[in-house]
């Protein structure tokens, strides 16, 4: 009588372990709108792996989403509410850019135009320059000063 027990006591386990699972997972892939931020430096080369945050028109202060660009300096998300949005994006260092674009009742983007100057490589020289010289004549003065 024992070892039938054992039996029935298998058979219930063998059969029910996909139930005893305590939660599943499920996934879809789909193709949608979504927003598409790409961000780069002055020079052209992608702002890789910069920190993302996205503020809903519901809350300025509350994240929506964030993350990180990719390799390429791109970051992708589908907005659910329309007006305005707004996208923080720190690559470190300073290089920070600040933006908003808007979404209509549909749920689609409203042409934003990029923003954003790119400057020459000579004008980051002059004011290189412009600094070191200015430091200079700092020092100089105060030294001159003291004699």
């Amino acid at each position: 009588m024992r070892s039938r027990s054992w039996i029935y006591l298998w058979v219930i386990i063998l059969t029910t372990s996909g139930i005893a699972y305590a939660h599943g997972v499920f996934h879809q892939i789909t193709k949608t709108e979504a927003v598409l931020i790409t961000a780069a430096y002055d020079d052209g080369e992608p702002m890789s792996y910069a920190d993302v945050k996205i503020y809903s028109p519901a809350s300025e202060k509350i994240e929506h989403q964030n993350g990180r660009t990719d390799k390429n300096g791109r970051f992708a998300f589908v907005p659910d509410l329309s007006g305005e949005w707004k996208i923080t994006i720190d690559g470190g260092m300073g290089h920070v850019i600040n933006t908003t674009f808007a979404v209509d009742e549909a749920l689609a983007m409203v042409r934003k135009e990029e923003t954003g100057t790119v400057c020459p490589k000579w004008h980051g020289i002059i004011t290189g320059l412009g600094v070191i010289f200015g430091l200079c004549g700092f020092v100089y003065y105060f030294r001159a000063r003291k004699s």
